[in-house]
């Protein structure tokens, strides 16, 4: 049968179009393909967006896949790959054949207007989703001139290196940038963007996908995502041993049906009719003599599933179940027996692979052993081969003949050539990786992991989470940790805060198999602190867990002795205690933090330890003394120099000391400089993208104008916080903006909803351990209930704030 056939489908395609419709038209469109493993999702989405093209002369196509092996653990991977593609990084998909030469073509053409977009609208974006070196290298080969973006795109990049040790753009800046590009980009020409295998999906990513499908309402944009139902539905693993948290792709998707209504698109369970239209447009895409006998047997074999069909028909080819008559017409083999044929996908791969030769099935052993994408010059290493002849036999028997890989272009880094690669289906990739034992596998991983750290040398960040699945296979563990570590501070750069706790919790969970030492203390210590980082933002300030992280961080301080690592780990316990109400651990630890920081004379240390005692000061109501040590911040503190501290400490100080001297100037009867000093605070979050700063100032800021009565703009500024907070999954500030919500709209007149409000954030910031300000929200629900005249209500809560207090 043909290599490449498509068939069928046309009830699938013309869904696809309808979308597309509506896309072209300026309403923007977001959809699911979904279907099992083989069922046909990427070919249909693949010749959707071929004849799309052939009618839109004008229409551009561009997809990211997410990884098996590294997607969930690889933040922005599919986004990476699409704004690349819409930059003109086409050389790879091209050898892959995954796009044509015709949308190659538009692609690099386009990079006149993409350039420009990114430029102007996505700056943040270079170097983080897409490297600045290579779109320029790109604009000088297919543009004719100089184009003007081009200047603007060097000076960013120089700038970059120059503050290389800088924290990266926040997830907010990322999401609001890689929306203004793409609506920027379907403003001068409509856009198909492609994700695919999106149950491998990374939690940035989905975050990504959600905010750009809000927003691309009135663009000229399709977004089309295919992934297994059956892999959404197990979730993903826990930190917590035995247990499975729910996929983040899943609610995302039951919310985009909310705004978009019927999404998805089902392929791969049809109907009696549709399974043998299949089979019968599959077996005439070449002349053929085959029977209705043989076209029954054969929909009665594989009911129509696409994958099982494609590749039993190319086994029966190998094996002479089918062979071609003189007229070069398909027919019958004498031999043909339906019962000994493979009963499943399964089976026909294990036949097909089974009838290779023994070299070339060591080579694709060796290859699964790197994943469903593999380096061919890593493959030819590990098994001490001349690295151009594997390419021959890659690019030639077993990818033109055998067809079960695709070459995906090359990679260059530095001097070194890298040849990319991609098994045909997944399945044929872990029919090898399982073939192999627990000992075969551990040497190989061992082999593969050595060799990629040799070819990306100073730069292994890049594939730090591949690097740590190999040595983590191969049972060596004080690599697999190194390189977790790498990748939790990674994700931590990119504020992918559900990234970094996994890699840094699997990273501890490995460290505790190692025998005790110095090293692996020091280690530990290391990991304990950004893990504690990474769970203030993803499980608030008072979770138990977050206690954990610190409170074994200085056990381990006390047992190296002096460690920098003292203070960072001292302040986090500092802000677990003072969210737990626990203001006299608090205030011990507040004036240990400020007498090592004087002792240093560091102003990095120093601005943390002033605003961690200025705020306890301020909840013990000793408000001068509070006021006292926030001005001591705003003296050491400098934006231009200070962009690390929200990476130290989890949040911005100058920002934290801003928001809280705004409280304590109101009630020192300043109001109008405390709406002043907020929204300096809001203003400078804003200018340093960091989304847990812009959380916490938006809060403060509602809070600020609560207390001056102003329930409009305390409800605006809780909206915003609200919005930054859910969006990057800070529950803390979430609850805590919603009991402003709440009262302002109770003030607003909305005092039904404005209760219920109240009352379920308020549990939402018990359950999370949090007792900060609590007695001042149990007057706010009082103050709400006498609003609706429930005053016995009221008069019952109000004793329970001072019940509260008096503990």
């Amino acid at each position: 049968m043909a290599e490449q056939v498509f068939v069928a489908r046309e009830r699938e395609l013309a869904q696809l179009n309808e979308f597309l419709d509506q896309a072209l038209a300026g309403h923007g469109q977001v959809c699911f393909v979904t279907g099992e493993a083989g069922a046909g999702k990427t070919a249909l989405v693949t010749e959707f967006a071929r004849r799309a093209q052939a009618q839109h002369e004008d229409l551009l196509v561009a997809v990211g896949e997410c990884n098996a092996q590294t997607g969930v653990g690889d933040p922005y991977l599919p986004f990476r790959q699409v704004l690349g593609l819409l930059t003109g990084d086409v050389e790879a998909r091209l050898a892959q054949g995954t796009i044509t030469q015709e949308n190659a073509g538009r692609l690099r053409a386009f990079l006149r207007v993409s350039g420009q977009a990114l430029v102007d609208l996505g700056p943040d974006l270079i170097d983080i989703l897409v490297p600045g070196v290579g779109v320029a290298t790109r604009a000088g080969a297919f543009l004719a001139g100089r184009v003007g973006w081009l200047d603007r795109l060097e000076e960013l990049a120089e700038r970059k290196a120059a503050t290389a040790s800088s924290p990266g753009a926040d997830q907010t800046r990322i999401f609001e940038q890689y929306t203004q590009v793409i609506q920027g980009m379907a403003a001068q020409q409509p856009l198909i963007l492609v994700l695919d295998d999106l149950h491998w999906v990374d939690a940035s990513s989905v975050g990504l996908l959600f905010h750009l499908a809000r927003s691309i309402q009135e663009s000229r944009v399709l977004v089309i995502g295919t992934y297994r139902p059956e892999d959404v539905a197990l979730g993903r693993p826990s930190t917590v041993p035995t247990q499975a948290e729910r996929h983040p792709l899943e609610s995302v998707v039951n919310e985009l049906k909310r705004y978009y209504g019927d999404i998805q698109i089902e392929v791969g369970r049809e109907e009696v009719g549709e399974g043998r239209q299949f089979i019968d447009a599959l077996l005439n895409a070449e002349p053929n003599r085959l029977d209705e006998g043989f076209r029954e047997a054969l929909y009665r074999h594989t009911r129509g599933h696409s994958l099982f069909t494609v590749e039993l028909l190319r086994d029966m080819q190998e094996r002479g179940d089918l062979v071609q008559n003189g007229q070069g017409q398909w027919i019958a083999g004498p031999a043909l027996d339906w019962g000994a044929l493979p009963a499943r996908v399964e089976g026909v791969i294990e036949e097909r692979i089974g009838r290779l030769e023994s070299e070339l099935r060591e080579t694709l052993t060796v290859a699964s052993v790197e994943g469903e994408d593999f380096i061919a010059e890593a493959v030819a290493r590990a098994q001490t081969l001349d690295e151009r002849g594997l390419v021959r036999q890659l690019s030639g028997e077993l990818e033109k003949r055998h067809r079960l890989v695709g070459a995906q272009g090359i990679q260059r880094l530095g001097r070194q050539r890298l040849s990319l690669y991609r098994f045909r289906h997944n399945l044929f990739q872990k029919y090898l990786y399982n073939s192999l034992d627990e000992v075969e596998r551990a040497y190989l991983h061992e082999d593969i992991g050595n060799v990629l750290e040799e070819l990306y040398a100073e730069q292994t960040e890049e594939v730090s989470v591949q690097l740590a699945r190999h040595f983590r296979e191969a049972g060596i563990t004080e690599k697999a940790v190194h390189y977790l570590h790498q990748a939790g501070n990674r994700a931590l750069r990119l504020s992918a805060y559900q990234e970094a706790v996994t890699h840094l919790t699997h990273g501890l969970t490995l460290l505790e198999t190692l025998p005790h030492s110095p090293e692996r203390s020091q280690q530990e210590l290391l990991l304990q602190t950004m893990l504690g980082l990474a769970l203030i933002a993803t499980r608030g300030y008072a979770a138990p867990e977050v206690e954990r992280a610190y409170t074994r961080a200085r056990e381990i301080c006390q047992q190296l002795g002096e460690t920098p690592q003292l203070f960072p780990v001292l302040w986090g316990l500092w802000a677990f205690y003072e969210v737990r109400s626990q203001y006299k651990a608090a205030r011990e630890i507040g004036e240990q933090l400020v007498q090592l920081a004087e002792q240093a004379g560091d102003p990095v240390l120093l601005t943390g330890a002033y605003f961690a005692l200025g705020n306890t000061l301020f909840l013990q109501g000793e408000l001068p003394a509070a006021q006292a040590h926030f001005n001591q911040v705003a003296e050491v503190y400098d934006p231009a120099q200070h962009r690390t501290l929200a990476t130290l400490y989890g949040q911005d100080p100058g920002v934290t000391a801003r928001s809280w001297s705004a409280a304590a100037l109101w009630l020192l009867g300043h109001p109008d400089q405390a709406v002043e000093r907020s929204q300096e605070a809001v203003t400078l979050a804003q200018k340093l993208n960091h989304p847990f700063s812009q959380g916490y100032a938006l809060y403060c800021a509602s809070w600020v104008h609560q207390m001056l009565g102003d329930a409009e703009a305390s409800r605006a500024q809780a909206e915003a916080s609200i919005a930054v907070s859910s969006q990057h999954g800070f529950p803390f500030w979430v609850a805590y903006s919603t009991i402003q919500h709440g009262w302002a709209l109770a003030a607003l007149g909305e005092v039904e909803q404005g209760i219920a409000e109240l009352d379920q954030a308020l549990a939402a910031s018990q359950a999370m351990g949090a007792g900060i300000g609590r007695p001042y929200f149990v007057a706010m629900q009082a103050e709400a209930r006498s609003m609706a005249g429930q005053v016995e209500d009221a008069l019952t809560l109000i004793a329970e704030a001072i019940e509260v207090l008096e503990e």
